[in-house]
């Protein structure tokens, strides 16, 4: 399907596999998540000199460097995330049972796997599932002992209150390492639960807070409603029952048109950032106080919606509707 409609793929590496997980004895016989796709063995691999010639292989049949390729292989795979949310281990949502100097295992062994059927390939630690205060402690030891072994640092929010509120903490957490790589927020999810305005205007604000606090890219989780998906997943899905488009769609749809090539961004007060589009300033406004003074004469008014409008900058009232105004 990749290579059908043109995605740039991140994948990831479930390091599981039913043969090796029967080296450490039974699996716990309670339900897991996703049991069906990965299986009950949820431990680092058993045989890890076989995980390590399996990960190689596999990036090696992705890397489009016309050596055992796939065949049919148009848009390489260059980018590889070692595992998912090791530090959930709370009954059902297990993804990894083991302690952080097990994962950091896997994670050490899947970059050297990569790197080596790869070298320009980038990997990615599995996401933290935030926020930082909560998965910390997992996390600390593989930060202090592993940051060697990803390229690229990953974050999750998932049914945080405010989402996307979770990258502050994460810069913070990665200083405490002397750690200064990128930033994926490689899940996020919005709750609609206080309306469908609300919820539009809530994806915007915390877009611009994330970039503005470091995050590089952020994937948006929910676009449609999966079968599976519960109740509380559904209200942060963009498209819902009879491809009915809610407002988050054509609100997240405004924001990628206008700031996706975006090359810097600059908080300049609560509720107002300045991104830098093609050379060109891009303001996201919001909130009660007056704009930047350096917005001036008449300018262009883009809502969430994708409505736009000339004005005079001397005219413009802040509302908690972000806007986005450039020349």
């Amino acid at each position: 399907m990749t290579q059908a409609f043109s995605f740039v793929t991140l994948a990831t590496i479930w390091p599981f596999a039913e043969w090796d997980q029967a080296g450490w004895g039974d699996a716990a016989d309670t339900s897991v998540i996703f049991e069906r796709e990965l299986g009950r063995g949820r431990r680092k691999p058993h045989d890890m000199d076989a995980y390590s010639r399996c990960v190689s292989a596999l990036v090696e049949r992705y890397d489009g460097d016309g050596k055992d390729d796939m065949p049919g292989l148009i848009y390489p795979i260059k980018y590889w995330e070692a595992g998912n949310e090791p530090g959930m281990q709370e009954d059902f949502d297990t993804f990894f049972v083991g302690s952080p100097e097990d994962y950091l295992e896997v994670l050490k062994t899947t970059y050297q796997a990569v790197k080596e059927a790869d070298p320009e390939a980038m990997v990615l630690h599995a996401g933290m599932a935030g926020p930082c205060e909560d998965r910390a402690s997992f996390w600390r030891p593989v930060y202090e002992n592993g940051s060697d072994y990803f390229d690229i640092a990953n974050i999750h929010s998932i049914e945080v209150i405010d989402a996307l509120s979770v990258v502050p903490g994460f810069v913070r957490l990665l200083s405490e390492y002397g750690i200064n790589k990128p930033i994926w927020v490689t899940e996020v999810q919005h709750s609609s639960n206080k309306g469908l305005e609300e919820h539009a205007c809530g994806i915007v604000k915390s877009y611009a807070v994330a970039f503005a606090s470091g995050a590089e890219k952020v994937f948006y989780t929910m676009f449609n409603i999966p079968n599976f998906a519960p109740e509380h997943h559904k209200i942060a899905a963009l498209i819902v029952e009879g491809d009915e488009k809610r407002p988050g769609y054509y609100a997240l749809k405004t924001m990628v048109s206008k700031l996706d090539a975006f090359t810097s961004v600059e908080r300049l007060s609560e509720g107002q950032y300045k991104f830098v589009v093609n050379g060109k300033p891009v303001y996201a406004l919001w909130g009660s106080d007056e704009i930047p003074d350096e917005i001036t004469g008449e300018v262009l008014i883009t809502n969430i919606y994708g409505e736009e409008s000339r004005v005079n900058s001397q005219t413009i009232d802040l509302t908690d509707s972000p806007i986005f105004i450039e020349k």
